[in-house]
């Protein structure tokens, strides 16, 4: 993946091809880049409250994902957010970038993580800094859940990130998780689907040996 791979660029060519962009394209986007994308089972020393993480060893780059959800847009948000300094070459060679807080609510005054939210948000949304507000002051998470699903193809932003924008907005977040929960009546553990992805693509033999073991190992997979 090239550093100067804009968000507007990354979003275009997603957008060919689907109505809006959710978890399992980016996944399938970050491994046609060459970058493994996987959510860990066995943690880095010290690393057992991150969030994720993204990490270069000469030219290569891979996304380690830790953070739990029921909701595939927050690990959706995650994953664009680590592509986002990826993208912008804030890895330098033998580095990782280790986000501990949540990038969705954590304050922010890094100027690489705010390039990197700012990024995450042009790619699912279409704006650095989109604003999703309601006037109805009286509205319920089963209502925001069914604006965010009704408004989802005219935006062309997936109705569970634009939950997470109006809670990033508004910062009711307890209206927007309760949201979530309509919009993702079956949810299940994330990082299942995650790791099925790189699984199948481990299957298919697109890792090197070195990459496909270091996956195997983080996956939980070594003894497999």
């Amino acid at each position: 993946m090239t550093p100067d791979l804009s968000a507007s660029k990354l979003r275009e060519s997603l957008l060919a091809h689907t109505v809006f962009i959710a978890l399992g394209d980016l996944l399938s986007l970050s491994w046609a880049l060459g970058i493994p994308v996987i959510h860990l089972k066995v943690f880095p020393l010290k690393a057992k409250r991150m969030c994720a993480m993204s990490v270069k060893v000469r030219d290569r780059y891979a996304i380690l994902l830790a953070k739990d959800s029921k909701f595939p847009a927050q690990i959706a948000y995650y994953l664009a957010h680590e592509l986002g300094h990826i993208a912008q070459g804030h890895l330098e060679d033998g580095s990782a970038l280790v986000d501990i807080e949540d990038p969705l609510r954590a304050p922010r005054t890094d100027p690489e993580e705010l390039a990197a939210d700012r990024y995450a948000l042009e790619v699912l949304t279409g704006e650095a800094e989109p604003t999703i507000t309601t006037e109805n002051t009286a509205y319920s998470a089963a209502g925001l859940a069914r604006a965010a699903r009704q408004s989802a193809e005219e935006l062309r932003i997936e109705p569970g990130t634009i939950a997470l924008c109006f809670g990033h907005s508004t910062e009711r977040w307890d209206k927007t998780m309760a949201a979530l929960k309509h919009i993702y009546p079956n949810a299940h553990d994330v990082s299942l689907f995650v790791n099925r992805v790189a699984a199948q693509q481990l299957a298919d033999g697109d890792a090197s040996d070195e990459n496909a073991e270091f996956v195997r190992a983080a996956m939980g997979l070594a003894d497999e």
